[in-house]
């Protein structure tokens, strides 16, 4: 399969599975239940406003806009040391909730769809790591 064909594929899932009301809400229902850190981090935060700025992050990091890497970047800062303090470790616990959320959203989700998802989703989990120590 052509790299546009895999990229095509991947588009088509994450479009279906974010376009899902139930996605965001199966998303957090696991990623707060995967540590008792991600739940408490969580503790005060208003979820709806929360949704909408996962459902930007995902954009970010799945599309390629002009300013992709700059808009990835922000986000990288925001989550570093220095601020909201979110630790490296905390990444896998994310994409591995984002991946259990896409599969009982959608059906078709197989194992080569979730290798496609974390290919895809992988870049930007690293610049968010890398950047933790950035003063």
């Amino acid at each position: 399969m052509s790299p546009t064909d895999l990229a095509a594929e991947f588009n088509e899932s994450f479009k279906s599975c974010v376009n899902d009301p139930l996605f965001m809400d199966r998303f957090y229902e696991i990623f707060l239940s995967s540590s008792g850190d991600v739940k408490l981090m969580f503790k005060n935060t208003d979820m709806e406003t929360q949704k909408a700025m996962l459902h930007i992050s995902m954009a970010y990091m799945t599309k390629n806009h002009k300013n992709k890497a700059e808009l990835l970047l922000k986000t990288a800062n925001r989550h570093n040391k220095n601020n909201l303090n979110i630790r490296p470790h905390l990444y896998s616990l994310w994409l591995d909730s984002l991946i259990s959320a896409a599969k009982s959203i959608n059906h078709d989700f197989d194992n080569n769809t979730e290798k496609l998802w974390r290919k895809r989703l992988q870049p930007g989990i690293d610049l968010m790591m890398s950047s933790y120590h950035v003063v």
